[in-house]
């Protein structure tokens, strides 16, 4: 390409105004970095270039204004874009309305023998994956605002300390007219929107796996009383090749022991939370195992701006009181799980005859890494261990001779110690919260 070409390329990207500024500045650099510019084999085209140009001075704005840690409306973007290229139906049937709505009544009936917990007055909601989706984000990013924040912090803080760098490197070198953000408004911005993008891609990709509100251990939507996804549970039916009517009636149970043990003890969901902040304040991007391999980036290629922070990429060791977090978290989820299990079989097994076939694909599922959540799996490399899982599930069957018991163990979180031998460390007491949560998953 010669130096007419890119001048052509400059006004038809930034327009004549901002051409004219850029041919400029090109004008001024080196001429080693010029020759380099126009040896390029090939450069974005005008149009990605003017989408590259716009984050930039939506960057620009952003320094100005404080919107907080986490991009919601580009987080539900994404996430549904990501759910649509699943081609869903996102559609309800009256018939898929009516039985699934008799299944979550005939579960809280079946769950009255089996626990001590109480029935909520509020009703399950049935929703499309698309539902499902869009009222997700907000819990999701409510949870993960704290994480959000530690990151943006110490991503701007590890690349402002490579120092040296600038924020024309983004674009391959290409100057960028009017572009006045400096570069840690610049680091932010991008780190907060890869953080949304990646965030939104991962609530897109469970939107095809999640049959229920509760699947992934935290309620997601669809208020006290949770939700149960009709065309996720159809699909899963149809999968298994077992009877629709009993895929229905074991995922209500479960999603009905769940909401019936939240409500009974609120204190869990503020501890998951609390939890998940615990292990974010300690965040620290220099505190890595493996750095980031710059050179593999193509700045020229818009996706490039993606790959250069992609969090993944950080391979972060857990400090101590990280590591103690995420295990605190991993036990408690543990916990909830597993006695939703013993709950769920004690009070379907007489009613539904494949429940042992469902249980099991239940635990595969789970050993798969579907039943963790990709949004908690990715930003902390949180899993279930299935062995600890079933082990659990054994001590809550033990203990259900005495149900009113087994269940007033979830009265405080050091009574669990009965359940595992796991005794809660000093102050981890589950009412000494870092953060009020209370109003975290309120529809």
């Amino acid at each position: 390409m010669d130096s007419n070409e890119f001048h052509k390329w400059l006004i038809e990207s930034f327009g004549e105004e901002g051409g004219k500024m850029a041919w400029e500045q090109f004008s001024s650099l080196p001429d080693s970095i010029k020759d380099e510019l126009l040896s390029q084999s090939h450069l974005p085209s005008p149009s990605e270039m003017r989408k590259i140009y716009s984050a930039f001075q939506a960057a620009g704005q952003e320094g100005q204004e404080d919107k907080g840690a986490v991009n919601q409306p580009l987080i539900t973007q994404m996430a549904l874009k990501t759910a649509e290229e699943k081609h869903f139906k996102n559609t309800i049937s009256a018939l898929q309305f009516d039985r699934l709505s008799q299944a979550t009544s005939s579960a809280n009936l079946w769950l009255d023998s089996a626990s001590s917990t109480l029935p909520l007055p509020e009703k399950t909601k049935i929703l499309t994956p698309r539902q499902w989706t869009e009222g997700s984000v907000k819990a999701w990013t409510s949870l993960v605002t704290p994480m959000a924040q530690a990151m943006q912090e110490a991503a701007t803080k590890y690349f402002m300390q490579l120092g040296n760098w600038d924020y024309e490197i983004f674009a391959g070198g290409i100057p960028l007219p009017g572009i006045n953000a400096d570069r840690q408004s610049v680091i932010r911005s991008v780190v907060k929107t890869n953080f949304a993008i990646q965030l939104g891609s991962a609530i897109g990709e469970m939107s095809i796996l999640t049959l229920a509100s509760f699947d992934y251990g935290v309620r997601t939507v669809g208020g006290k009383a949770g939700a149960l996804i009709a065309e996720n549970l159809d699909a899963f039916a149809q999968d298994t090749q077992l009877p629709k009517e009993e895929v229905y009636a074991f995922y209500a149970l479960r999603e009905m022991a769940y909401a019936r043990l939240y409500n009974s003890a609120p204190w869990i969901e503020g501890q998951i939370c609390t939890l998940v902040y615990k292990y974010s304040r300690d965040m620290d991007l220099g505190n890595y195992d493996t750095t980031p391999d710059f050179s593999s980036v193509d700045f020229m290629n818009p996706s490039g701006l993606s790959n250069l922070v992609n969090l993944s990429t950080f391979k972060t060791k857990d400090t101590e009181e990280q590591k103690k977090a995420k295990e605190s978290l991993q036990r408690l989820l543990t916990l909830v799980e597993s006695w939703v299990d013993c709950v769920t079989w004690r009070a379907g097994s007489a009613f539904i005859p494949h429940i042992s076939e469902l249980r099991e694909m239940m635990r595969r599922r789970r050993a798969e890494g579907e039943m963790t959540g990709k949004v908690l799996a990715k930003l902390m490399g949180l899993g279930l261990d299935p062995k600890y899982l079933r082990e659990m599930c054994a001590k809550w069957d033990k203990l259900s001779g005495n149900v009113e018991e087994r269940d007033k163990l979830w009265s405080h979180p050091r009574l669990l110690s009965k359940v595992d031998g796991k005794k809660e460390e000093e102050g981890d007491n589950g009412n000494d919260w870092d953060l009020d949560f209370t109003n975290l998953f309120k529809d």
